[in-house]
């Protein structure tokens, strides 16, 4: 499975291919369901027989006058079926039917399960599966009865326990309580209460001062920031004064009234007694003025008056006039008196700020003490409460315990749910595990699905490449088509295109399919005129593929080079039959000429440049200015070129031959090319500029069901069916 490809929906062809994959497995899909049908044998042969019975129990619950299950709580259903399935249980059970071992020995000797549910809600079904018949249908029966005999033995214990308990506690609460009322009278004659209340009264109302003075600095600090403006006026200074008392004043107003109310209700009528019968605030006698018309303000008048005045004189006389002479003069002497009332007003305003200040040093000294005074007031108003409190509580409790011994005392034993054993409903004489066809319907069913899943995980796991579609879908190359796997194909000397000798028909028309795909790519930028044939490992086949390419456009009447490349390792001239020297190592160290390493196959149109002599450093002579020349040359001579060279990863011949050849051809070995080697090498080919035409997926092995399935067209037994039909 290739990652990447899209979903879509399922259909009848995928059912068919799946189908196919299973049967490539076939033998492993067998083995497993044979192992899983021997496992099952095996276990119905040596498992243990079970035996089943089934018994009802009534549940009864009494209405009592004094409810036991207040005190002890064990009356509810689920309660007793905890009870009853309890390991303790079913050792005291197997006891009374002679059965001696821990819960361990029990349940792997005598008992295999025992299930308890409702089954309506006064009764109990009780299910019993053991290995032998008399154990099962016994059980229910003796369970109930040692159900019965520990209920009774348990409330024993924990009657005596609680009457124990709550005895002490009686003990305990009563001497509480006589304590209580000696610290209760105590604390009522203490004083400290009542003198902390007076002190608190006293100078409860320093905090509001302190909030109400903090707001007029506030007002006073807010005009004493815009007095600092150069560009006000001396009326606007004024002003803003006048506009700062009526503030004030209005602020003091409305502070009148907001006083505090009594810290708690509770504090009742003293706490009215000793409140202060009117609020403590900051007043300064200057401020009370405020609301009087001011001197600057009559002067203001008379400025605007004198203004208005030399206005209309302007008009009439001249500056120098006697009469604009003396509202010049005027104007000026009401200019120096109203610079003297703010002059005045500004050390009234300095006077009032610096008394505030005062005034809040004044209050903050006093908040410690009266943060002290709070506190010890609140101490000890909360001992008080927390003694209250204490004393209603002994009281509840003391009536409380002596309520529940007296409910012990009289209902201990009384028991609010009843168990009867009614009986069994069901029994089963033969056993009923294991069940013959139960084991092999199961063992054949997971014997199936478990030999399928293996099936399908190995085909997961495989990441190698078989699918031309899959390999387009993630790779976006275009495939040029499948050359099938032949048998000669594996041999020492490959088979070759020949179409008067005895190569099979489908060879011959899946490279000609690779030839005719290769040609109608008539959009691409560069025509494929010099192709490099490459793969991303070695031995996936590119040396025959070039081969059987070259001779397929050959035989097209194409005239055709085809160069080995490989300096180290070159093949080629083993598959025509040729000498490997001289060759283009030859040719690229001047040892040879052109000329001299150019060799015909005995093929029509087909010459083919043999790797050479062997060389370690072949990659530089590829990528030198002398094989840029060579190929510039046999590009005039030939119609197609094909270049094959060594795999892309692990070597830099493909790298540095990018800048000499048209397009690349890629090769890959169906069913054995790993994705990760193919994606590693396309990502090399793109980063280095190459002209991918597409793909050939190579030596396919169509015996494989699903290849054979899905390439039909490209067998040898198509061409056989096609031809038989053609001469019938």
């Amino acid at each position: 499975m290739i990652p990447g490809l899209k979903k879509r929906t399922f259909t009848f062809h995928d059912l068919v291919m799946y189908l196919a994959l299973a049967y490539v497995h076939i033998r492993l899909v067998a083995l497993v369901f044979c192992f899983c049908m021997l496992c099952g044998t095996a276990y119905y042969v040596y498992a243990k027989p079970v035996y089943y019975a089934r018994a009802l129990v009534r549940v009864d619950y009494l209405a009592l006058p004094v409810d036991s299950d207040q005190n002890f709580h064990d009356s509810s259903m689920w309660i007793i079926i905890t009870q009853l399935s309890s390991q303790k249980m079913i050792e005291s059970t197997a006891a009374r039917l002679g059965i001696k071992g821990d819960y361990k020995k029990i349940v792997t000797k005598y008992l295999k399960r025992v299930s308890i549910k409702t089954s309506s809600p006064n009764s109990l079904d009780v299910e019993v599966w053991a290995y032998s018949t008399n154990l099962s249908r016994r059980w229910a029966e003796a369970m109930i009865l040692e159900f019965v005999k520990a209920r009774e033995q348990q409330r024993l214990y924990y009657n005596e326990m609680l009457i124990k308990a709550f005895k002490n506690e009686i003990s305990e609460l009563g001497e509480k309580i006589e304590s209580s009322f000696g610290q209760k009278f105590d604390f009522q004659t203490n004083k400290g209460m009542t003198e902390a209340m007076i002190e608190l009264n006293r100078i409860r109302e320093l905090p509001n001062e302190i909030v109400r003075l903090k707001r007029r600095i506030e007002i006073v600090e807010r005009v004493k920031k815009k007095l600092e403006d150069p560009e006000l006026t001396t009326i606007a200074r004024l002003s803003l004064i006048a506009g700062m008392e009526k503030d004030i004043e209005a602020e003091m107003q409305l502070s009148v009234g907001d006083m505090v109310t009594p810290m708690n209700a509770s504090e009742g009528n003293q706490a009215n007694k000793d409140k202060p019968q009117s609020p403590s605030f900051v007043v300064l006698p200057s401020l009370m003025s405020a609301n009087a018309e001011q001197p600057w303000q009559k002067l203001e008048r008379d400025q605007r008056r004198i203004n208005g005045e030399i206005a209309e004189a302007s008009a009439i006389y001249m500056p120098g006039h006697q009469k604009m002479v003396a509202l010049n003069k005027e104007l000026e002497e009401v200019g120096k008196n109203l610079a003297l009332e703010y002059q005045v007003g500004k050390a009234r305003f300095d006077i009032q700020y610096q008394d505030l200040l005062n005034k809040q040093a004044d209050l903050d000294a006093k908040m410690p003490s009266y943060q002290e005074i709070t506190k010890k007031y609140e101490k000890i108003k909360q001992d008080y409460q927390l003694h209250e409190s204490g004393q209603l509580a002994w009281d509840r409790m003391y009536a409380e315990a002596s309520k529940r011994i007296s409910a012990v005392e009289f209902g201990g034993e009384k028991e609010r749910a009843n168990l009867q054993y009614l009986g069994l409903t069901d029994a089963k004489d033969n056993p009923v595990s294991p069940m013959k066809m139960k084991v092999f319907a199961i063992a054949a069913v997971a014997g199936i699905l478990l030999g399928l899943g293996l099936a399908f995980l190995i085909e997961f796991l495989d990441h190698t490449i078989s699918n031309i579609e899959e390999i387009e879908a993630t790779f976006q190359i275009r495939g040029l088509g499948i050359i099938p796997q032949v048998e000669e194909a594996e041999a020492q000397h490959p088979i070759l295109m020949d179409i008067q000798g005895a190569t099979e028909k489908n060879i011959l028309e899946n490279f000609r399919v690779i030839r005719t795909n290769l040609l109608s790519m008539g959009s691409m930028s560069k025509p494929p005129h010099v192709m490099m044939v490459t793969s991303s490992i070695p031995k996936e086949g590119k040396t025959v593929v070039s081969s059987n390419l070259a001779i397929s456009f050959a035989q097209m009447g194409a005239k055709t080079l085809l160069i080995d490349t490989d300096l180290r390792r070159g093949r080629l001239h083993r598959l025509f039959g040729l000498r490997k020297s001289p060759g283009l190592s030859n040719l690229l160290l001047e040892k040879s000429t052109l000329e001299e390493t150019l060799r015909p196959t005995g093929k029509e149109n087909l010459t083919v440049l043999t790797a050479g002599a062997h060389l370690e450093s072949g990659t530089e002579l590829l990528g030198s200015q002398k094989f840029a020349d060579i190929m510039k040359e046999l590009r005039g001579r030939y119609d197609r070129i094909l270049i094959d060279t060594p795999p892309v990863l692990g070597l830099s011949e493909t790298s540095i031959l990018q800048g000499q050849v048209d397009g690349v051809l890629f090769v890959v070995w169906g069913g054995r090319t790993p994705i990760r080697s193919m994606k590693t090498a396309v990502e090399m080919l793109q980063a280095n500029g190459a002209n991918l035409y597409g793909f050939i997926l190579n030596r396919l092995d169509l015996s494989a069901t699903t290849n054979y399935y899905q390439y039909y067209y490209y067998s040898n037994d198509y061409y056989h069916n096609y031809h038989a039909l053609e001469n019938a």
